[in-house]
């Protein structure tokens, strides 16, 4: 019977040492489900996280990519519009030619008239006198 009851006695050591195992090995699978789902908690965050930027960028990169192309049309209607300009000899040849004429000294038909007038009388007086 004593042997008996030593066997009993080491089947529920077994048992007891069986079980906890058994609650240590739950225990650790609890801990790691829980990870897992705190893991996959965190990746959908960080996943929408990232989106949310992402769709931020493009629409900042649409923005740049519409102001680069208002720059360039107006780039471009500058450069047209620069062409037309008058160049810096273009004035300075201008400027020769109207020297040599001098349109300043020329008098208009009507102030030749009024000045031929105004020698006749002058005359008029000096022969009176």
């Amino acid at each position: 019977m004593v042997e008996a009851q030593v066997s009993n006695d080491s089947v529920q050591v077994l048992m007891s040492d069986f079980n906890i195992r058994l609650r240590d090995i739950d225990e650790r699978n609890r801990l790691i489900r829980e990870r897992v789902l705190l893991l996959g908690k965190n990746l959908i965050s960080s996943r929408q996280t990232l989106e949310e930027e992402l769709s931020d960028v493009k629409k900042d990169n649409q923005e740049i990519k519409k102001d680069v192309e208002k720059i360039k049309k107006i780039s471009d209607s500058l450069l047209s519009e620069f062409n037309k300009f008058v160049k810096r000899d273009e004035i300075i040849l201008i400027e020769r030619m109207l020297k040599d004429f001098q349109p300043l000294e020329f008098m208009r038909e009507k102030d030749v008239r009024e000045l031929i007038k105004e020698n006749k009388s002058e005359k008029q007086i000096k022969t009176i006198n």
